[in-house]
């Protein structure tokens, strides 16, 4: 069975806990209900219904986590797309560059594979910068505003095994 999805008090999803878990916050007077499943718990002294989505009363600071790097991470955040010519990128012609060279990175003991460090970009231009800097290719970024950052993660990563009610849950502004 799918668990209970905890929400911070501005309904933005934490963490999907356990059952026994939400009980045990609900119980404590920690959470408030949001949507309920049609199971009931019942005790010597008191029925409840099982929780499917819970929400905090109080607001719990998370600090935002940094995406993990991936070449297919980097290929999402520049949107398929060669960050020096603009070209859509293909499975074929898609490769990974390097801003700073790989090899400047190894004689000076800094990470080459970094989410400011590397961007998409189309065979041909991957060849023509080489294992130089973009600056020392004459080369620059198709948007001249682009920078390469590392992505913000917000989102509550689930499995395609979700309760049903997660999906059509009314979101709550405060």
């Amino acid at each position: 069975m799918v668990g209970v999805l905890l929400l911070n008090a501005t309904y933005e999803p934490l963490v999907v806990v356990d059952h026994r878990r939400a009980i045990t916050l609900l119980l404590g007077g920690k959470v408030d209900v949001v949507e309920s499943r049609s199971r009931v718990i019942a005790s010597a002294h008191q029925r409840i219904a099982l929780p499917s989505i819970i929400r905090l009363r109080r607001y719990v600071n998370v600090p935002r986590r940094g995406a993990v790097w991936s070449k297919r991470a980097v290929f999402v955040r520049d949107h398929h797309t060669c960050v020096y010519c603009g070209t859509k990128l293909t499975g074929r012609d898609a490769t990974i560059d390097h801003v700073i060279p790989q090899w400047y990175c190894k004689e000076h003991n800094i990470p080459a594979n970094t989410w400011t460090n590397t961007v998409a970009a189309c065979r041909a231009c991957q060849e023509r910068k080489g294992g130089r800097s973009i600056h020392e290719a004459g080369m620059h970024f198709y948007n001249p505003g682009f920078e390469p950052k590392r992505p913000r993660t917000r989102y509550l990563v689930l499995t395609s095994d979700i309760a049903p009610e997660w999906k059509h849950a009314k979101r709550v502004e405060m």
